[in-house]
Protein backbone atom coordinates (compact mmCIF):
# COMPACT_ATOMS: atom_id res chain seq x y z
CA UNK A 1 0.00 0.00 0.00
CA UNK A 2 2.82 2.36 0.89
CA UNK A 3 4.65 1.60 -2.35
CA UNK A 4 1.47 2.25 -4.35
CA UNK A 5 1.06 5.62 -2.65
CA UNK A 6 4.66 6.53 -3.45
CA UNK A 7 4.12 5.69 -7.12
CA UNK A 8 0.95 7.83 -7.27
CA UNK A 9 2.74 10.78 -5.66
CA UNK A 10 5.72 10.38 -8.03
CA UNK A 11 3.45 10.36 -11.09
CA UNK A 12 1.56 13.40 -9.82
CA UNK A 13 4.81 15.34 -9.34
CA UNK A 14 6.09 14.25 -12.75
CA UNK A 15 2.92 15.46 -14.46
CA UNK A 16 3.52 18.94 -13.05
CA UNK A 17 6.75 19.25 -15.03
CA UNK A 18 5.55 17.73 -18.28
CA UNK A 19 4.64 20.31 -20.93
CA UNK A 20 1.64 19.37 -23.00
CA UNK A 21 2.44 18.91 -26.72
CA UNK A 22 0.22 21.81 -27.81
CA UNK A 23 2.19 24.26 -25.69
CA UNK A 24 5.72 22.95 -26.37
CA UNK A 25 8.09 25.12 -28.41
CA UNK A 26 9.93 23.99 -31.53
CA UNK A 27 13.72 23.87 -31.59
CA UNK A 28 13.59 27.26 -33.32
CA UNK A 29 11.64 28.75 -30.42
CA UNK A 30 8.23 28.80 -32.12
CA UNK A 31 5.27 28.19 -29.84
CA UNK A 32 1.55 28.89 -29.73
CA UNK A 33 0.30 32.00 -27.97
CA UNK A 34 -3.31 30.79 -27.76
CA UNK A 35 -5.22 28.19 -25.80
CA UNK A 36 -8.48 26.34 -26.32
CA UNK A 37 -11.55 28.54 -25.66
CA UNK A 38 -9.68 31.81 -26.24
CA UNK A 39 -12.10 34.27 -27.85
CA UNK A 40 -11.51 37.23 -30.16
CA UNK A 41 -13.87 39.75 -31.76
CA UNK A 42 -13.50 41.59 -35.07
CA UNK A 43 -15.13 44.22 -37.26
CA UNK A 44 -15.71 42.91 -40.78
CA UNK A 45 -16.50 45.44 -43.53
CA UNK A 46 -16.85 45.22 -47.30
CA UNK A 47 -17.16 48.26 -49.57
CA UNK A 48 -18.17 48.32 -53.23
CA UNK A 49 -18.48 51.60 -55.18
CA UNK A 50 -21.12 49.99 -57.42
CA UNK A 51 -23.36 49.21 -54.45
CA UNK A 52 -25.13 51.62 -52.12
CA UNK A 53 -24.98 49.10 -49.28
CA UNK A 54 -21.91 48.64 -47.06
CA UNK A 55 -21.38 45.32 -45.35
CA UNK A 56 -20.46 45.91 -41.69
CA UNK A 57 -20.69 43.11 -39.13
CA UNK A 58 -19.10 41.98 -35.89
CA UNK A 59 -17.41 38.57 -35.89
CA UNK A 60 -16.60 36.25 -32.98
CA UNK A 61 -13.78 33.72 -33.19
CA UNK A 62 -13.16 30.95 -30.66
CA UNK A 63 -10.14 28.63 -30.52
CA UNK A 64 -11.43 25.05 -30.79
CA UNK A 65 -8.16 23.08 -30.81
CA UNK A 66 -4.45 23.86 -30.66
CA UNK A 67 -2.22 21.34 -32.48
CA UNK A 68 1.20 20.15 -31.36
CA UNK A 69 4.09 22.26 -32.56
CA UNK A 70 6.58 20.17 -34.57
CA UNK A 71 10.04 19.79 -33.02
CA UNK A 72 11.55 21.29 -36.17
CA UNK A 73 9.89 23.82 -38.45
CA UNK A 74 11.98 24.04 -41.61
CA UNK A 75 9.26 25.18 -44.03
CA UNK A 76 6.24 27.46 -43.81
CA UNK A 77 4.03 24.51 -44.66
CA UNK A 78 5.32 22.71 -41.55
CA UNK A 79 3.27 25.10 -39.38
CA UNK A 80 0.02 23.35 -38.39
CA UNK A 81 -3.40 25.01 -38.39
CA UNK A 82 -5.19 26.10 -35.22
CA UNK A 83 -8.87 25.03 -35.37
CA UNK A 84 -11.28 27.94 -35.04
CA UNK A 85 -15.01 28.47 -34.78
CA UNK A 86 -16.10 31.60 -36.66
CA UNK A 87 -19.56 33.17 -36.49
CA UNK A 88 -21.17 36.59 -36.56
CA UNK A 89 -21.76 38.39 -33.29
CA UNK A 90 -25.52 38.19 -33.90
CA UNK A 91 -25.23 34.38 -33.86
CA UNK A 92 -25.62 33.69 -37.58
CA UNK A 93 -23.19 31.57 -39.55
CA UNK A 94 -20.65 33.17 -41.88
CA UNK A 95 -21.26 32.88 -45.62
CA UNK A 96 -19.45 33.19 -48.93
CA UNK A 97 -18.58 36.81 -48.10
CA UNK A 98 -15.73 35.39 -46.02
CA UNK A 99 -13.98 34.54 -49.31
CA UNK A 100 -12.65 38.11 -49.44
CA UNK A 101 -10.25 37.01 -46.68
CA UNK A 102 -8.44 34.75 -49.15
CA UNK A 103 -5.89 37.55 -49.46
CA UNK A 104 -4.45 36.22 -46.18
CA UNK A 105 -2.80 33.61 -48.44
CA UNK A 106 -0.26 36.27 -49.43
CA UNK A 107 0.87 36.31 -45.79
CA UNK A 108 0.98 32.53 -45.48
CA UNK A 109 -2.71 31.69 -45.19
CA UNK A 110 -2.92 31.20 -41.41
CA UNK A 111 -5.37 32.90 -39.08
CA UNK A 112 -3.05 32.14 -36.15
CA UNK A 113 0.75 31.98 -36.41
CA UNK A 114 3.27 30.84 -33.79
CA UNK A 115 5.08 33.39 -31.65
CA UNK A 116 8.51 33.36 -30.03
CA UNK A 117 10.83 33.78 -33.02
CA UNK A 118 9.58 36.22 -35.65
CA UNK A 119 12.98 36.31 -37.34
CA UNK A 120 12.64 32.62 -38.14
CA UNK A 121 8.99 33.14 -39.07
CA UNK A 122 10.06 35.81 -41.59
CA UNK A 123 12.62 33.42 -43.09
CA UNK A 124 9.96 30.73 -43.45
CA UNK A 125 7.53 33.14 -45.12
CA UNK A 126 10.19 34.26 -47.59
CA UNK A 127 10.42 30.65 -48.77
CA UNK A 128 6.63 30.32 -49.06
CA UNK A 129 5.11 29.57 -52.47
CA UNK A 130 3.19 32.85 -52.83
CA UNK A 131 6.02 35.08 -51.57
CA UNK A 132 7.22 37.25 -54.47
CA UNK A 133 9.11 40.47 -55.12
CA UNK A 134 5.78 42.23 -54.54
CA UNK A 135 5.60 40.94 -50.96
CA UNK A 136 7.03 42.91 -48.03
CA UNK A 137 7.53 41.62 -44.50
CA UNK A 138 5.95 43.80 -41.80
CA UNK A 139 7.74 43.68 -38.46
CA UNK A 140 6.93 46.36 -35.88
CA UNK A 141 7.27 46.30 -32.12
CA UNK A 142 3.76 44.86 -31.67
CA UNK A 143 2.74 43.31 -35.00
CA UNK A 144 4.19 40.98 -37.63
CA UNK A 145 2.90 40.07 -41.07
CA UNK A 146 3.19 40.92 -44.74
CA UNK A 147 1.84 43.23 -47.42
CA UNK A 148 1.38 42.44 -51.09
CA UNK A 149 0.60 44.54 -54.14
CA UNK A 150 -0.02 43.85 -57.82
CA UNK A 151 -1.10 45.85 -60.85
CA UNK A 152 -2.99 44.73 -63.94
CA UNK A 153 -4.16 47.13 -66.66
CA UNK A 154 -5.85 49.99 -64.78
CA UNK A 155 -6.29 48.21 -61.45
CA UNK A 156 -4.03 48.06 -58.43
CA UNK A 157 -4.53 45.50 -55.66
CA UNK A 158 -3.11 45.90 -52.16
CA UNK A 159 -3.34 43.38 -49.34
CA UNK A 160 -2.02 43.86 -45.81
CA UNK A 161 -2.12 41.18 -43.10
CA UNK A 162 -0.67 41.47 -39.61
CA UNK A 163 -0.71 39.38 -36.43
CA UNK A 164 -0.23 40.48 -32.84
CA UNK A 165 3.17 39.40 -31.56
CA UNK A 166 1.71 38.78 -28.12
CA UNK A 167 -0.54 35.89 -29.20
CA UNK A 168 -0.01 35.32 -32.94
CA UNK A 169 -3.68 35.88 -33.78
CA UNK A 170 -4.75 37.93 -36.80
CA UNK A 171 -4.77 41.62 -35.90
CA UNK A 172 -5.56 43.48 -39.11
CA UNK A 173 -6.44 42.45 -42.64
CA UNK A 174 -7.15 44.94 -45.40
CA UNK A 175 -7.84 44.19 -49.05
CA UNK A 176 -8.20 47.00 -51.55
CA UNK A 177 -8.60 47.20 -55.33
CA UNK A 178 -8.31 50.64 -56.92
CA UNK A 179 -9.19 51.64 -60.47
CA UNK A 180 -6.30 53.94 -61.33
CA UNK A 181 -8.35 55.61 -64.07
CA UNK A 182 -11.58 56.40 -62.23
CA UNK A 183 -10.19 56.38 -58.70
CA UNK A 184 -12.96 54.02 -57.55
CA UNK A 185 -11.95 51.74 -54.69
CA UNK A 186 -13.47 48.47 -53.51
CA UNK A 187 -12.20 46.40 -50.64
CA UNK A 188 -12.64 44.73 -47.31
CA UNK A 189 -11.23 44.96 -43.81
CA UNK A 190 -11.17 42.52 -40.92
CA UNK A 191 -9.87 44.34 -37.86
CA UNK A 192 -9.56 42.99 -34.34
CA UNK A 193 -11.43 45.01 -31.72
CA UNK A 194 -9.51 47.23 -29.32
CA UNK A 195 -6.31 47.63 -31.33
CA UNK A 196 -6.41 51.34 -32.06
CA UNK A 197 -4.27 52.98 -34.75
CA UNK A 198 -1.14 51.07 -35.80
CA UNK A 199 1.21 54.06 -35.43
CA UNK A 200 4.48 52.12 -35.76
CA UNK A 201 3.15 50.26 -38.79
CA UNK A 202 2.20 53.56 -40.42
CA UNK A 203 5.67 54.98 -39.78
CA UNK A 204 7.42 51.93 -41.27
CA UNK A 205 5.28 52.08 -44.42
CA UNK A 206 5.57 55.87 -44.81
CA UNK A 207 9.18 56.37 -43.74
CA UNK A 208 9.87 58.71 -46.68
CA UNK A 209 6.98 61.00 -45.75
CA UNK A 210 8.03 60.92 -42.09
CA UNK A 211 11.62 61.77 -43.09
CA UNK A 212 10.48 64.71 -45.21
CA UNK A 213 8.26 65.92 -42.36
CA UNK A 214 11.09 65.75 -39.85
CA UNK A 215 13.41 67.51 -42.30
CA UNK A 216 10.85 70.29 -42.78
CA UNK A 217 10.48 70.74 -39.01
CA UNK A 218 14.27 70.97 -38.59
CA UNK A 219 14.51 73.48 -41.45
CA UNK A 220 11.73 75.65 -40.01
CA UNK A 221 13.40 75.52 -36.61
CA UNK A 222 16.71 76.59 -38.12
CA UNK A 223 15.08 79.51 -39.95
CA UNK A 224 13.36 80.67 -36.75
CA UNK A 225 16.64 80.52 -34.84
CA UNK A 226 18.44 82.57 -37.53
CA UNK A 227 15.71 85.24 -37.46
CA UNK A 228 15.96 85.57 -33.68
CA UNK A 229 19.67 86.36 -33.82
Amino acid sequence: MRRTLQIVIALALLSMFITTPAMAASNEGLEWGVEVDDEFTYRFTITDPESEDTFDEGVNITVEAVPSMPADVFLWDDIPEVDLDIFYTNGTAVGLELLVLLGILYAGGHFVVPIGNFTHLSTLLEGYTLFTENTTIINTSSEWGASYHAEMDDERMEVRTTYLKSDGVLARYTFQVTNTTSGDTAGASFIRDGLGFDFMGWISENILIVGIGIGAIVLIGAVVCVKRR
